[in-house]
């Protein structure tokens, strides 16, 4: 039986079978949230919470001028990042950072476009993590922030039971929508009702609210 700790801090051979999986598992996500961001031309790209490094290899895909960095808590993550974007890696466009979310080691306003897929459940404190995230944005750039599940009557049963497995917790729409524009984050929602899908889409835009 998985421990379903390993879905927050992936680590060892159960945690890189876990990365891989995702990799595979959230692409089409993972496409689906790509295709929701606006025609943009970011410089510089951080995606939050990497893990097996598949979005990232889809980022250099849709923005080959883009230099990218990686940050994640699972040293595991980074090591399956690394080889998932070796191209992208031994060119210099790419490069990976152990850090959590609650505490980026970047100075404010260095990224065009952040980006957090399948993640922002596990965050220990997600209004900070937010602010963390919205501090690195420049004035103009855009969020994203997807997962393949949101609070709705018709998968609580499924939710519920993958937050007893992995121990994730999902706040509704709504809120984080007030926590990202609390951070001066205009904010679209974008659902795939159906799959239980959510893209959040922010322009850092707006005076932060303190």
């Amino acid at each position: 039986m998985e421990d379903g700790r390993q879905f927050g801090r992936p680590s060892g051979e159960e945690g890189r079978k876990i990365l891989q999986d995702m990799n595979e598992h959230h692409r089409p996500l993972m496409a689906w949230a790509l295709s929701k961001l606006p025609v943009i031309s970011p410089a510089e790209i951080l995606d939050i919470g990497c893990g097996g490094g598949m979005f990232l290899k889809m980022l250099s895909e849709a923005y080959p001028d883009a230099g990218m960095t990686g940050a994640d808590i699972s040293p595991e993550a980074l090591a399956l990042t690394r080889e998932t974007n070796q191209e992208a890696v031994s060119s210099g466009r790419l490069v990976t950072v152990l850090a959590s979310v609650s505490d980026l080691p970047f100075h404010g306003g260095v990224f065009d476009l952040v980006t957090a897929m399948e993640t922002y459940f596990f965050w220990p404190d997600l209004a900070k993590g937010l602010a963390e995230a919205a501090r690195t944005l420049r004035d103009g750039g855009c969020m994203l922030i997807a997962s393949e599940q949101y609070p709705h009557p018709d998968f609580k049963k499924r939710n519920d039971r993958n937050a007893e497995l992995t121990g994730f917790r999902l706040v509704e729409n709504g809120e984080m929508k007030r926590l990202m524009e609390k951070r001066g984050i205009e904010v679209e929602i974008h659902t795939e009702e159906d799959r239980n899908w959510v893209a959040f889409i922010g322009r850092k835009s707006i005076i932060p609210l303190i």
